[in-house]
Formats: structure tokens, C-alpha cells, sequence
């Protein structure tokens, strides 16, 4: 549905879906791109030692995004002109498919932890061992590192087609924001005031 709103309140409703845009290209494939990287980097490498860090730091500031956009939301509910509001909703609902997908590759990439072992415990363990038998379990835990890094790989998934799917969405919800425009399903939750002007196609003032 379109909505008869000044340019004001179309760059204002913009800007919900800007900034989710910026999350979703900076924060997040920065994540999924340093878990990836993580996981085939070499024992020794920096990127190795750090790749924990490499992946909370822009998950950490994506959460604090989220946290603003819904605190944003539901500010302008009662201060902002109805159409900008309604975008701020929309932009903060969708960010619940996100942490769903947080969740997913969460939870596949603690399978990684699964049964694993210590470099110092393994030494201290094998010590009495011969050598043939310390060179076995060596073997073993690099088979297990290997598997954790098989792990890794199969959780970013989940986290990088979820973000693709939401920049094709965000995209699409800035278009509709440029043009004055809203979804029925946000209509139906968050009806707009009755003095609002609408109609089922562009108005003449529309400028893309």
C-alpha cells in the first residue's frame, strides 16, 4: 500500500533500513567471513590464535545495532509520524531472523567442542607413553582439530545465507520506503491513522 508521506518522512523511514543494510555488509559477513577464515587458517597464525575475538568483536557490535534499532523503534512509535515508525518496526522484526540464524551456527559450530583435548592435557597424558604411541595420539588430535574446523565451516552457513536473504529484503525495504509504500502484513499489525491518505498505486509525487 502506498501512503500519501512527504520526502521528510520517506528519508526518515529510510534510514531504519540503512542502517540494517550496514549491519548485515559490515558487522556480520565480517563475522562469518573471520569464522571461515579461522578455520583454515594455520595452528601457528595469528588469525588462528585470535579467530574467537576475530568473530565476537562484529557480532558484539551487530547485537549493540539490533539493541539500538529496537530501542529506536520503539521510541518513534509514539514520537515520529506514523509511516516512519512503521519502517522502524519493520526493520527491527526482521532482526529476530538473524538471531535465530546466530543461534543455528551456534549451536553447529559447538559441535567443534565436542570430545576435544587440550595440547598441554594431551602432552602431560602421553608423557609415559612411547614414542610410536604419543606420535598416535598426536595424529588424533590433529584429526579432531580438522573436524572442528569441518564444523565451522558447515555453522557459517546458516549465518551467510540468512544474511543475503535480509540484504535482498532490506533492499527491497528501501526501495518502498523511497516511494512511500508499506507491506499489507505491517498495515494489519500497525494500522495507520485514519486521516492517512492511500491507495493501491504510486502517487504522483513518487520519485523512486
Amino acid at each position: 500500500m502506498f501512503y500519501a508521506v512527504d520526502d521528510l518522512q520517506r528519508r526518515k523511514a529510510k534510514a531504519a533500513h540503512e542502517l540494517a543494510m550496514i549491519n548485515l555488509l559490515l558487522f556480520n559477513l565480517l563475522a562469518g567471513v573471520a569464522l571461515l577464515a579461522g578455520s583454515m587458517a594455520e595452528s601457528y597464525s595469528v588469525i588462528a590464535r585470535y579467530k574467537w575475538a576475530f568473530v565476537a568483536v562484529p557480532l558484539t557490535l551487530s547485537v549493540l545495532v539490533m539493541l539500538f534499532t529496537w530501542a529506536r523503534a520503539s521510541r518513534v512509535r509514539h514520537s515520529a509520524p506514523w509511516f516512519v515508525a512503521a519502517h522502524w518496526r519493520l526493520a527491527a522484526g526482521r532482526y529476530r531472523i538473524l538471531l535465530i540464524a546466530y543461534l543455528v551456527s551456534a549451536a553447529v559450530v559447538s559441535l567443534a567442542f565436542v570430545g576435544g583435548n587440550d595440547q598441554s592435557d594431551l602432552e602431560r597424558r602421553i608423557a609415559d607413553l612411547p614414542p610410536a604411541l604419543q606420535e598416535m595420539e598426536r595424529h588424533k588430535l590433529e584429526s579432531q582439530d580438522m573436524r572442528g574446523a569441518i564444523w565451522a565451516r558447515i555453522g557459517v552457513v546458516p549465518l551467510l545465507l540468512t544474511v543475503m536473504g535480509l540484504l535482498m529484503v532490506e533492499s527491497g525495504g528501501l526501495y518502498q520506503a523511497g516511494r512511500g509504500e508499506l507491506p499489507d502484513a505491517v498495515n494489519a499489525a500497525f494500522p495507520p491513522p485514519p486521516d492517512l491518505v492511500s491507495r493501491d498505486q504510486p502517487f504522483a509525487t513518487d520519485r523512486g
